[in-house]
């Protein structure tokens, strides 16, 4: 996991945790590393490869109460 992230990830375990009985989506989505000025060039994934799975992603989690954080291939990440 990208150790940048991590205080994002706290943030909604913790808004996850004391608003438990809501029934809203909450999803985080690790896009992959893409080649971006902020990724750079040696990235994985072009910004093509990465946002069509980022897109079906949220899509596949419409209407799917709770915290759930999945890359950019909807696949679980650990925490």
């Amino acid at each position: 996991m990208n150790v940048a992230a991590w205080p994002v990830n706290q943030l909604m375990r913790s808004y996850a945790a004391r608003n438990a009985e809501d029934t809203r989506t909450l999803l985080l989505v690790d896009p992959g590393w893409v080649r971006t000025e902020l990724g750079g060039p040696d990235a994985d994934l072009s910004v093509e490869e990465s946002i069509p799975g980022v897109a079906e992603t949220i899509e596949g989690h419409r209407g799917k109460p709770g915290l759930h954080f999945v890359d950019y291939q909807g696949q679980a990440v650990p925490w």
